[in-house]
């Protein structure tokens, strides 16, 4: 049975080498001239969300899944990953193929994705090597718009009216860093990338006459994500962490937040400037966020929404709240958005069924057992049988 299943194993990363050897040449990573986004017709432009899919060569077939009931259901206008995209990174051609597998249910749909990278994505590889195997994909926005800004692809989307006369809304893409070597925590945004996004701001102001609404991607929430727990009581028996000097337990404010805590959160303790640049501006409706895979909620700071998004992927730990965030931005109401997110026992619903995909094609093996049940049943239809 060992000899087989490494046999399969040595099948399938051959099959998977070959169909990836295309595409290594290095992409452009200027901005391009116009992105291709605008509202559509309808006066609507729908935002896809995937947070921590955070899997290897071998994708769980459960996250496949969940990423294409989510493109086909939601037919969004644009995917955002942000950050932890992949594992599996330990050289370039395995760190290729993990990303050409994450994008595959995009890229076969035509859809347009962009992405933030999170704090696992570079741990072996570089992000600059990686950023330049995604834009080799067909439908790829990300790019580097200045080597001098700390971090890899924080850019800005335009997205024009629906007549294109103007830049209608705005899209941030962070890169929130990864741990510190000197600091007791996640490197903390650099003056560099809140030097950026000031003067991208300004210019859209000065270019559209007058602010131009906008939403933050990145990976790692802003630390005011605190504030939207509840302090400890005196005398409390309830678990409890200290942050910044306060004491909080594991419960979100009712009174600031809404959704799912299922974790503390995990912030940088050392960029508490970067939401107060936003406020600042005034152009920054949300933060939309991942990281903490078992958090879902929406919760308010100094104006700006923190928008928490679970994770989607298997090969991470998670619960059945795994899933997606979609976003609805309306052209007419440009200062507001609408939201909401799309877990397993939705996709799926409950029963043997959904604790089979939930177990199976969502544990380790599922590739294999997948491959052995899609031969079978072609083998059953080609001799007149149907399962």
């Amino acid at each position: 049975m060992k000899k087989t299943l490494k046999g399969l194993f040595s099948i399938l990363l051959a099959f998977s080498l070959v169909c990836s050897m295309g595409g290594f040449a290095l992409a452009n990573e200027e901005n391009p001239a116009d992105c291709g986004l605008s509202f559509n017709n309808d006066g609507k432009f729908v935002i896809l969300q995937f947070a921590d899919v955070q899997d290897d060569i071998f994708m769980r077939v459960a996250t496949i899944m969940e990423m294409e009931y989510a493109l086909d259901t939601v037919k969004p206008d644009l995917v955002v990953f942000t950050g932890d995209n992949t594992t599996g990174q330990w050289t370039k051609i395995t760190g290729r193929i993990a990303i050409e597998r994450l994008l595959a249910p995009v890229v076969e749909r035509g859809i347009k994705f962009t992405l933030v990278f999170g704090n696992h994505d570079g741990e072996r590889l570089s992000k600059e090597y990686q950023l330049s195997v995604y834009q080799s994909f067909e439908g790829c926005l990300a790019y580097d718009p200045d080597h001098d800004i700390f971090g890899c692809a924080n850019h800005n989307l335009e997205i024009k009216s629906s007549d294109l006369s103007k830049t209608a809304f705005n899209l941030w893409m962070i890169d929130s860093n990864m741990d510190s070597k000197t600091l007791d925590s996640y490197e903390p945004i650099n003056k560099s990338q809140l030097d950026w996004y000031r003067i991208t701001s300004e210019r859209l102001e000065a270019e559209n006459g007058g602010l131009v609404p906008s939403l933050v991607f990145q990976h790692i929430p802003v630390p005011q994500t605190y504030d939207l727990l509840l302090e400890a009581p005196e005398g409390t028996t309830e678990e409890t962490r200290e942050f910044n000097g306060k004491t909080y337990i594991k419960q979100l404010d009712p009174q600031r937040a809404t959704g799912i805590l299922g974790e503390w959160p995990c912030v940088t303790k050392y960029s508490q400037n970067e939401l107060t640049t936003f406020a600042e501006r005034g152009d920054v409706l949300g933060i939309v966020t991942g990281h903490d895979h078992n958090n879902n909620f929406i919760g308010n700071v100094d104006g700006i929404d923190l928008i928490q998004s679970p994770g989607i992927g298997f090969q991470a730990y998670g619960t059945r709240d795994r899933g997606y965030r979609v976003i609805t931005l309306d052209e007419n109401n440009p200062w507001s958005y609408e939201t909401y997110t799309v877990d397993f026992t939705d996709m799926f619903g409950e029963g043997p069924e959904a604790d089979f995909i939930y177990n199976v094609y969502g544990g380790p093996f599922g590739i294999i057992v997948k491959a052995i049940f899609d031969f079978v049943k072609g083998l059953a239809g080609s001799l007149g049988f149907s399962l």
